[in-house]
């Protein structure tokens, strides 16, 4: 699908930074100083090829995956963060905290350093600029969803977050900024990065990098986590206006979650490790909220394993299963928004748009009948449990619990059982021990 680009240009004199006492221990050891917009090109490739499986992970912490419990090894080593409790114990997958700040680096050495390229149109030096620009918003955006407090108006001035760093200083070690602070950068670098990016989509091998599109497909999901529900229905709409395809699955079984799908508006990430994805049964709650004759969704996205279990097929550790944003969760995202703006029927014709590529032809008269009678909370809800059904097991629904209802969970491995409390502090995953080590800083 993507070049995979290690040797990025950096300055020489970074490669002899000594990380050690700094959390920010990231510097790539490069070959080239970058002089072109080739060589910055490079560089923003190797920022795009570092694969980050945090979201994966926090898979589950929600309530769409049962484990398989005859991966004992495995078992073991997500039990921890199955059970809410991260940092504790040796050998066990961890977060990758250092990776979404390297990520950052490069994107920062971009901004400050690709304007004076001594080559180049400006045009290509812009959407050079705009792509680093929309990565270091995307990247902060998803740290402060894995360790900041979900977005409260009335707290995000206070709520502790992550660094937000947007300089390349090597001596500075920086604390924790507010949620506020962090949305305010995000949401700031969106609208530069809009401002610079002039191609609207790449070919399908290009997929991974940000463009206008995905930009606004951002604009959309940062909006809507931060209440900003008018913001967040015009940009969702300007992505639909540009890109509006759904794969019909009456027609066909095409995954929309590999890179290649119709729907793909940006194909970047891959949440799913083989461990991650080959513990994972479907959970009954999530089997639950299909309709098993009429959604065509359970087809598609899951099969049987030799036990009868529920085992998921819409997303693999595979390369070609890259999606950050697709067409549906624009349509998810408009219907969203129309419902807290109180447009009951401008959210149902969004919800209904979706819908009808997903559902039996009989199926979806049933539910259009049944949707016309829902307003208010009901509606709502009924939008949040779309969104579980479609965009399971795609690194939202944690993200999206956190954010709407914070419900109870229960989880269970060989008999033992914890219950993750509504409400519960542990809603905010803690930030990595070994993070801390580095810069204590963090622990305040």
């Amino acid at each position: 699908m993507r070049k995979v680009l290690y040797t990025a240009g950096l300055i020489g004199a970074l490669t002899t930074f000594s990380s050690c006492k700094k959390y920010l221990d990231i510097v790539p050891v490069g070959k080239v100083i970058p002089t072109t917009v080739a060589d910055f090109r490079k560089e923003l490739d190797a920022g795009y090829a570092i694969i980050n499986y945090d979201k994966g992970l926090a898979s589950y912490r929600a309530d769409e995956i049962k484990m398989n419990e005859s991966r004992s090894s495995d078992v073991n080593m997500l039990q921890p963060n199955y059970f809410w409790d991260e940092n504790n114990g040796a050998n066990i997958y961890t977060y990758d905290w250092r990776a979404k700040y390297q990520q950052i680096f490069y994107a920062n050495h971009i901004i400050d350093a690709a304007p004076n390229a001594t080559d180049g149109t400006q045009e290509e030096k812009n959407q050079l600029l705009g792509e680093a620009y929309l990565m270091r918003a995307y990247t902060h955006f998803n740290l402060v969803n894995l360790y900041g407090k979900p977005y409260n108006e009335a707290t995000a001035a206070t709520d502790k977050a992550v660094p937000v760093i947007i300089k390349v200083d090597l001596e500075k070690v920086s604390g924790r900024n507010s949620v506020k602070e962090v949305y305010d950068q995000v949401i700031a670098d969106i609208a530069t990065g809009l401002s610079l990016v002039n191609v609207d989509q790449y070919q399908t091998a290009a997929s991974y990098k940000f463009t206008k599109v995905s930009g606004l497909a951002m604009a959309a999901r940062v909006y809507l986590y931060t209440h900003q529900w008018e913001k967040s229905l015009e940009a969702a709409k300007a992505v639909l206006a540009k890109k509006n395809t759904l794969v019909d699955f009456n027609k066909a079984s095409t995954l929309p979650t590999q890179y290649n799908s119709v729907e793909t508006i940006q194909a970047l990430e891959q949440n799913y490790t083989s461990a991650y994805i080959q513990t994972a049964f479907v959970s009954d709650a999530l089997y639950a909220l299909y309709n098993t004759t009429g959604d065509l969704r359970l087809k598609v996205f899951y099969g049987k394993d030799s036990k009868n279990n529920n085992v998921v097929s819409k997303v693999s550790n595979s390369n070609s299963f890259r999606q950050s944003f697709r067409v549906a969760e624009m349509y998810l995202i408009a219907a969203e928004a129309a419902a807290q703006l109180n447009q009951p029927e401008q959210a149902r014709t969004f919800l209904n748009q979706l819908k009808k590529n997903r559902l039996t032809a009989d199926f979806y008269q049933t539910e259009e009948a049944r949707l016309a009678t829902l307003t208010g909370a009901a509606l709502l809800q009924e939008i949040y449990n779309e969104r579980s059904r479609e965009l399971a097991f795609e690194g939202h629904r944690w993200f999206d619990l956190r954010r709407t209802t914070q419900p109870q969970i229960v989880h269970t491995i060989k008999s033992k059982t914890v219950t993750l409390q509504a409400g519960d502090p542990r809603y905010t995953i803690k930030i990595p021990v070994e993070a801390i080590a580095n810069n204590p800083l963090l622990s305040e």
